[in-house]
């Protein structure tokens, strides 16, 4: 059995520990019994727990990076799928949540530059798409992207929000309800010529 073997089963046991319990709940001990690894590799390959999460979010963002990456474009598909995407994987969302939650800093220069590289991407994908005229060029794409990112992720970080405005909990549905509006409102909001703050309709 390798390292390589080894590491990669710690990784499956530490993102589903941390998805599930956090930081401050995760136990290491856990995460070795279900990778079959002991403690003493994981503190060896990864030193402390808030090593470990840094680790498992820069490689969900290696292996998942693509699919929650936007085109130019498509930023209304990206946000419905983001949602889509979620909705059967919110390990990634749940890590994200746990980290600010939690307070954890970024320990590694070179974790902060994969993360941000991924973020900039997206940023990129905004201004192309105000370049060719899809998107409104007079929004800032990083306020934009946080408002794209919060419209998506809010449902999946407080399910009793939601169960409480729908009643029940949602069926798959009102799931694919939601997703088809996600992609309505997105498009709505990137809409080149829409109404300005102190313009009829767009006081705020």
């Amino acid at each position: 059995m390798t390292s390589l073997d080894t590491k990669s089963r710690i990784m499956a046991a530490a993102l589903a520990e941390f998805a599930e319990h956090g930081v401050a709940g995760a136990r290491v001990d856990r995460i070795a019994r279900n990778a079959k690894a002991n403690k003493e590799s994981i503190y060896r390959y990864y030193g402390l727990k808030e090593e470990l999460l840094e680790q498992v979010l820069s490689e969900y963002l290696r292996r998942n990076g693509e699919t929650v990456t936007p085109e130019a474009n498509a930023l209304d598909e990206y946000a419905a799928g983001l949602f889509r995407h979620y909705r059967h994987d919110p390990r990634y969302l749940r890590l994200c949540l746990w980290e600010g939650m939690e307070g954890i800093d970024m320990r590694g220069a070179a974790a902060v530059e994969e993360r941000a590289a991924h973020f900039a991407d997206k940023i990129d994908a905004v201004r192309a798409s105000q370049q060719d005229g899809t998107v409104d060029p007079e929004l800032d794409p990083r306020h934009l992207m946080i408002v794209l990112l919060g419209m998506v992720n809010y449902w999946f970080a407080v399910p009793q929000i939601v169960r409480l405005l729908f009643g029940r909990e949602p069926d798959e549905a009102v799931l694919e309800e939601h997703e088809r509006f996600v992609a309505e409102c997105a498009r709505r909001i990137i809409a080149p010529g829409g109404p300005r703050a102190g313009e009829a309709g767009g006081e705020v």
